[in-house]
């Protein structure tokens, strides 16, 4: 039995074994290809990118590799890495258009600070503790792991990117979706 077939019957020490394996081979390319996207982004890709993986396998749309288990990985991961790049680019811009309407408008910081607030307050309460503890508190992954009783960083750093991307996506629809 391959490894993809190991993982598919439910044999997560392979899936784990996956991870570790290539975990640092992952590292080292977003390291060198993408050079500005500092490490804590790069290992929560990795983690989205272990995810997508194993979905894959789950729903039957990789079944076998013909190239190395860690190529395909990694050009998974290369993807997300991308898709981060896109996404803040449009981040920026659209900060940008948030400061030419701020220089229009004086009440600019009130109609923001009062969306953030509202956006903020529809998260679930899950989301609401690690952003506060991450952004506001400065806590370390691994303390907020702790005290949430979460199993590890990495569990948290997925939370916490799953958290944001919802947040910016309300953004998204609160800015652009209204006319």
């Amino acid at each position: 039995m391959n490894i993809i077939d190991k993982i598919k019957s439910g044999d997560l020490s392979e899936l784990d074994k996956v991870y570790l394996e290539v975990k640092p081979k992952f590292i080292a390319f977003a390291s060198k290809q993408f050079p500005g996207i500092n490490m804590e982004i790069i290992l929560d890709i990795y983690q989205d990118t272990i995810i997508v993986f194993y979905h894959n396998i789950q729903r039957g749309i990789l079944s076998e590799i013909k190239s190395s288990l860690s190529a395909y990985i990694i050009q998974i991961g290369k993807v997300k890495l991308i898709q981060h790049i896109d996404n803040v680019k449009k981040d920026w811009e659209m900060k940008g258009l948030f400061i030419d309407n701020a220089i229009a408008h004086e009440d600019y910081n009130y109609k923001i600070d009062q969306a953030v607030k509202f956006i903020f307050s529809k998260m679930t309460d899950a989301c609401k503790q690690i952003l506060q503890l991450f952004y506001y508190e400065k806590k370390s992954m691994d303390e907020i792991a702790l005290m949430l009783n979460y199993k590890n960083a990495d569990t948290v750093k997925s939370k916490k990117s799953r958290c944001i991307s919802t947040f910016n996506s309300n953004v998204n629809k609160l800015y652009f979706d209204e006319d």
